[in-house]
């Protein structure tokens, strides 16, 4: 199993303070939401988004990629996803969260990070 050793606990307790992006469809509370409206939503609750994954994100909300490009198609990864990996490389953790961990955080709740998931499934390959 992957192992990470950065500073992740395994949860996401705010959106204060993170630097957001998305891959697939995001939906919130049952509803496919448009990332300009995201972003907009994202800034209300202290945090940044940005369409790219760079050195400065720290979260990712994995959507639903169900008729979306994907790289890997044994996998079904987008290449978000798969920085996401490269990103451990560089010693820079970036938790993702999938839509309902989201929509949580919007909530005022928690969201398990599922990094380490991602991260098994590509090296399983």
């Amino acid at each position: 199993m992957y192992q990470y050793s950065g500073s992740c606990n395994g949860f996401v307790n705010t959106l204060r303070g993170q630097t957001v992006t998305m891959t697939g469809k995001v939906v919130v509370s049952g509803e496919h939401v448009k990332r300009e409206n995201l972003a907009k939503i994202i800034k209300t609750k202290g945090g940044r988004f940005k369409n790219d994954l760079t050195g400065q994100i720290s979260l990712l909300v994995h959507g639903d990629l169900s008729g979306q490009v994907v790289t890997n198609m044994k996998i079904q990864f987008s290449d978000k996803l798969l920085d996401v990996i490269n990103q451990d490389r560089r010693q820079h953790h970036v938790c993702v969260v999938s839509s309902a961990g989201f929509s949580e955080l919007l909530n005022g709740g928690t969201a398990k990070c599922l990094h380490d998931v991602v991260a098994d499934r590509a090296s399983a390959v």
